[in-house]
């Protein structure tokens, strides 16, 4: 597949309000016996560096060591601000940053790796995101260049669209042609839920 890929830092937001959910954050809901934010947190354990951002209950396990968590200024602000703010903690060294909201439960190592091998593939300025069964760019389910990223996160606001983070980085798609759910399938109501712990019995 290509040069092996260099190193990369994970950006995890897990500060959504979950309406839907009566405010349970979705990163902690089970699946398959792990809350998807630890199912999250494995498939990442390639980087070098992983940071969650945003809120978590007062009774959530403790993240892994290592990991570190931090709070967007002010909490809420959304995924462009909270991603701005999980950079800030990333260090010099990793040259791609994944960027992941909280509800993928089927994110794996193997996604991850693709779209690492694909982003490096396409040149050092570009990264790679996937793409939905409907042809829609997951925007938040993708690897960047580190240092484009840092370059755009300077004129994020609070409210500003996640997109506003990617402006003017070359972007390649990529689809998930293998078994099983696809790692882009995320969490938004109950019903997505019952499927994701469907899916994943039928894996067992």
């Amino acid at each position: 597949m290509g040069d092996t890929p260099s190193d990369f830092a994970a950006i995890l937001l897990v500060g959504g309000r979950a309406r839907r959910f009566a405010g349970i954050a979705k990163s902690e809901l089970e699946v398959a016996g792990q809350t998807i934010l630890e199912r999250m947190l494995s498939a990442c354990a390639a980087a070098t560096e992983r940071v969650v951002v945003g809120a978590r209950p007062a009774d959530a396990a403790p993240l892994p060591a290592g990991v570190l968590a931090v709070q967007e200024d002010p909490p809420g602000s959304g995924p462009a601000l909270a991603a701005a703010a999980g950079l800030v903690q990333v260090g010099a060294g990793p040259e791609r940053v994944a960027i992941l909201p909280g509800d993928l439960p089927f994110l794996c190592p193997a996604a991850v790796e693709l779209l690492r091998i694909r982003a490096e593939a396409a040149g050092p300025d570009s990264g790679a995101v996937f793409c939905d069964d409907a042809g829609r760019r997951q925007w938040l389910c993708g690897v960047w260049p580190t240092a484009a990223i840092r370059a755009n996160a300077t004129d994020i606001r609070p409210g500003d669209r996640a997109k506003n983070l990617f402006r003017d980085i070359e972007v390649e798609t990529v689809h998930w042609d293998y078994s099983g759910p696809p790692p882009w399938f995320d969490c938004d109501t109950p019903a997505d839920l019952e499927q994701a712990r469907g899916w994943a019995a039928d894996q067992k």
